[in-house]
């Protein structure tokens, strides 16, 4: 699940847990376009002490997690 948010492109996947386990965690990613066409990951967001039965929140919950960071931690960027 991927969507723009502000000046970047944020990201929420979900990776499944170990093998033979039932569970899932999220992870969160933030990306800048450059004037010049290529395609920066600014960040990479975990959360390693929550986990979900459903692959789709997980995906959710990061690309929250990454739109969080944008908000309170990037300072405003030129597009």
């Amino acid at each position: 699940m991927m969507e723009q948010h502000r000046a970047y492109w944020i990201h929420g996947s979900a990776v499944p847990g170990p093998p033979y386990t039932s569970y899932w965690k999220s992870l969160g990613t933030i990306l800048k376009s450059s004037r010049q066409g290529s395609v920066i990951e600014v960040v990479r967001l975990r959360d390693s002490g929550v986990t979900f039965e459903m692959p789709e929140v997980a995906e959710w919950y990061g690309l929250e997690l990454s739109r969080i960071a944008v908000d309170e931690c990037l300072a405003p960027s030129e597009s």
